[in-house]
């Protein structure tokens, strides 16, 4: 049986196009943590991509942990998401933020960008 909360391939943006079309197309929300970018797909199901740099959040160890947060976090609440492709990237304040501080980010910064890019919901 597989585990519900499983982060899958189909889940994640792949190619550079993907980014790309989402940094162009998406709309945006970000924090001193976090920026989110949003766009609707045509998927069905909500897909993650993510960029965390050596030059905002440090060493590799560092990057791992930031990405492993990020996952946890899309997995928690992926099934909750509308058809969208999400693109985090990281920014200077992740690199000493703690665990919670994380997760309230993406939480509060995915609730904000997912209605801006999906139509007939922004405006509720």
């Amino acid at each position: 049986m597989l585990h519900p909360h499983r982060f899958r391939p189909c889940h994640r943006l792949h190619s550079p196009a993907d980014f790309e079309r989402v940094y162009r197309g998406g709309k945006r929300a970000g924090d001193g943590l976090f920026a989110v970018n949003a766009l609707v797909n045509e998927l069905g199901f909500a897909r993650l991509g993510m960029s965390v740099s050596t030059r905002t959040v440090g060493n590799a160890v560092r990057r791992n942990r930031v990405r492993r947060i990020i996952r946890e976090v899309f997995r928690g609440c992926h099934a909750e998401l509308p058809g969208v492709d999400l693109v985090v990237t990281s920014r200077p304040g992740a690199r000493d933020a703690a665990r919670p501080a994380i997760v309230t980010s993406l939480e509060r910064l995915i609730g904000r960008a997912v209605p801006l890019a999906t139509p007939g919901t922004a405006s509720q």
